[in-house]
């Protein structure tokens, strides 16, 4: 006889087998990134549905007597690799939506693409405990234990650094930071062909020439010599230089020797007479600077001689000075 529970137990059979499979698929694409795809219907298509519904109907439509053998080879369980999932997800979203995707649109291999890095120094959470109660700070500078406003005897974890330390170490990531892009850029050249079918004409930049004249005969020296070919005077910090630079070397421009030693010039001077005063009542010379006679004790006055005699500016002429007031006198009425 035949156990009335047997077909619905072998269908229910039917049926789990059906769910080891539908698990089996979920567990393969557990933790990808299922955002773009709506269901399982999206990636297996209608197909897969309407086998499950007519497997289920079928199973449902037999009657209670037949007895189906149960099969001894199980299904074959098909694994698809990352990247052909991602095109069947691509494939069923673009169907969803109406559009097609081409093949050559579909980016086979990531592109490599070469990222500095950037360096950015680690940052650390800095705790504050009140140096009298130990308790930690919070977001406010007030201890929640004792009220304590939070001051520079406040315990710091981790302690603060020195800052010349950081500056030290800046100053070397910017040095180094420097001298790698200074490699890496490239210096162009500019260059125009020549006429003649020769070298290539480089450009370069402008240069001031420089000119040394000797002080001593005015002579220019010729290139870099520092020795004057007219006089055979070495080249000294007198020696005036065209254009100067006066604010960069003033005592003298490098390579210069020292000035020779030249004697002080003469220059004529109106010769200066030495006044005497002479006692009228003993005619005794008064000493130089003394006003009292060393020998009568007399006071110098008018009556003493002075030698050489005091010039007098000699009055102008009358009728002189009544010519010239005449002319003056016309010149302000015209």
């Amino acid at each position: 006889m035949t156990d009335p529970g047997t077909p619905a137990k072998r269908g229910v059979e039917k049926d789990d087998g059906l769910g080891k499979y539908m698990k089996r698929v979920k567990t393969v694409l557990k933790g990808r990134n299922r955002a773009s795809v709506s269901s399982m219907t999206d990636i297996f298509g209608e197909s897969s549905k309407s086998g499950a519904k007519a497997a289920a109907t079928s199973s449902s439509s037999k009657p209670a007597t037949t007895t189906v053998p149960k099969s001894t080879t199980a299904e074959a369980v098909h694994v698809h690799l990352w990247s052909t999932l991602q095109q069947e997800k691509a494939r069923a979203l673009f169907a969803k939506y109406g559009l097609t995707l081409d093949p050559s649109e579909w980016m086979s291999k990531p592109v490599d693409i070469c990222v500095q890095r950037v360096e950015k120094p680690v940052r650390m959470r800095v705790r504050r405990n009140c140096h009298r109660c130990l308790t930690t700070f919070g977001a406010n500078r007030v201890c929640i234990g004792c009220q304590h406003v939070r001051c520079t005897k406040c315990f710091r974890y981790p302690p603060a650094k020195a800052k010349e330390d950081e500056r030290e170490k800046e100053k070397a990531k910017s040095a180094a930071a420097a001298a790698a892009a200074a490699e890496v850029s490239k210096k162009i050249v500019l260059k125009i062909p020549s006429r003649t079918g020769g070298q290539d004409l480089v450009h370069k930049p402008i240069r001031q020439r420089v000119r040394r004249t000797c002080h001593c005969c005015e002579t220019l020296f010729i290139g870099d010599a520092t020795e004057c070919e007219k006089c055979k005077h070495i080249r000294c910090k007198k020696c005036p230089r065209d254009p100067p630079k006066l604010h960069k070397y003033p005592d003298g421009y490098p390579g210069d020797a020292e000035p020779p030693v030249e004697p002080q010039e003469r220059v004529w001077r109106k010769p200066k007479r030495r006044v005497r005063w002479t006692c009228h009542n003993c005619a005794k010379l008064f000493k130089n600077g003394d006003k009292i006679c060393s020998h009568c004790q007399h006071d110098r006055c008018k009556d003493c001689i002075r030698d050489p005699p005091k010039k007098i500016k000699p009055e102008p002429d009358p009728e002189i000075l009544r010519r010239v007031e005449e002319r003056l006198s016309k010149v302000l009425i015209s």
